[in-house]
């Protein structure tokens, strides 16, 4: 009888677990072991920032899979274990409590950690990140109605986190120390229309001012900024970008650049694999490495991860994808921001509902969707095919997409 191999997967967070179900749906027939250090078994981010806080659903309700699924599927859940180091040439991991496990093919995916501000004060109780479901728990505590809210930061997380306080009676302050909301990925006019959203609900928005210290003694009282004003406060939440859980992989000897660096079928060489969030992978339609932090990169990159360790290896890759829900705008990005040749408007933003892309030449490398994902397959068809287009029958809302996926 021939050996029984492991398949370690350290990580039990929406791509370490959606790689336990890929290997078994794509024919491992062997050992799985998924090793998390939270206490919650996989689960999905999104809910965290929207649902769970304006609506107190329960944090799990975005798991992945039902508590009796991993003992029909065979695979072994250890939650709150912490790996502390891995042995590349002996094929072995140690565990934070000294125990050890060998394996045959590891996958890391390990995630990010929230990004803390270095200053005074961010230590004080209330002062906090939103990552984890045990984050979202203790957040949604502190959201009462009348509650004086600041988000630092405002990207996806900061401006769902405002949307949601907002939602909840808070007094709510967003402070963005770039002039612009989601500087990196939406171009101006988009990001004006957000701006514009959040003020109509009563959300104060301070942009280019930054947090010098935050003060309390030992509970949060309130904010110094950078351009010398006072912030009264019960609540902070920085959202200001994640860090790549790499540490375990840098000291193993793996290539580490802003995330494990990886192939086109997220290896790292050996039986060695890395995927999600932590992971840096050649990308086979941008044509160059990328790291994305998506609900789509935790879906897509383990089905290419179990494909290649089961020899079927197929490149991963496509247009990068995300989304975002405020109030009752559904904002949807395709591709990554880059400088643009040409920026084309289709509808009327003040409709509610209308698309913005960005051209290099001919084609459509960008695009957003503000409440208008009927037209997502189109688009990303256009995208996908490199079509060259029209600019003018581009933004004409009479010439539809689909018309345009076909060269006319």
């Amino acid at each position: 009888m021939s050996r029984l191999r492991t398949a370690v997967i350290v990580g039990a967070g929406q791509a370490g677990g959606r790689t336990a179900a890929q290997l078994r749906k794509q024919g491992w027939q062997d050992r799985i072991l998924l090793l998390g250090e939270e206490a919650d078994p996989p689960y999905e981010r999104p809910p965290l920032s929207k649902e769970v806080l304006t609506q107190a659903a329960d944090p799990l309700t975005g798991r992945l899979y039902a508590p009796e699924w991993y003992q029909e599927n065979d695979v072994e859940l250890r939650l709150a274990c912490q790996v502390a180091a891995l042995d590349l040439a002996d094929r072995t991991l140690t565990l934070a409590t000294g125990g050890r496990e060998s394996w045959d093919v590891l996958v890391l995916a390990t995630g990010c950690r929230a990004r803390r501000l270095d200053c005074p004060g961010a230590d004080l109780a209330g002062v906090t990140t939103l990552r984890t479901a045990a984050d979202a728990r203790t957040l949604s505590s502190g959201l009462q109605a009348g509650a004086e809210v600041v988000l630092v930061g405002g990207g996806f997380i900061g401006l769902e986190l405002a949307a949601s306080a907002a939602a909840r009676g808070c007094s709510v302050t967003l402070l963005e120390a770039r002039p612009q909301l989601l500087e990196r990925a939406l171009p101006n006019q988009l990001s004006d229309f957000l701006a514009a959203r959040h003020r109509r609900e009563g959300v104060e928005l301070r942009l280019g001012v930054g947090v010098v210290a935050f003060e309390g003694e030992e509970k949060l009282q309130g904010l110094r900024l950078s351009d010398g004003s006072r912030l009264s406060a019960d609540l902070a939440v920085i959202g200001v970008g994640a860090l790549p859980n790499v540490e375990l992989a840098q000291a193993a000897g793996l290539a580490c650049q802003d995330g494990i660096l990886v192939d086109s079928h997220c290896s790292a060489g050996g039986s060695v694999y890395a995927l999600g969030d932590c992971s840096r992978h050649q990308d086979a339609w941008l044509g160059r490495p990328v790291r994305l932090e998506s609900w789509e990169n935790a879906e897509r990159a383990p089905q290419a991860a179990a494909g290649a360790i089961l020899d079927r290896p197929e490149p991963y890759g496509g247009v990068p994808w995300f989304w975002t829900d405020q109030y009752d705008v559904n904002l949807q990005l395709l591709g990554l921001k880059q400088p643009l040749e040409r920026e084309v408007l289709r509808g009327d933003p003040e409709s509610g509902s209308f698309l913005s892309f960005g051209l290099a030449g001919e084609r459509v490398v960008t695009a957003a969707l503000v409440n208008a994902g009927r037209e997502r397959r189109p688009v990303k068809q256009l995208m996908e095919g490199r079509i060259p287009l029209d600019a003018d029958a581009l933004a004409d809302p009479d010439v539809p997409l689909k018309q345009l996926t076909k060269g006319g």
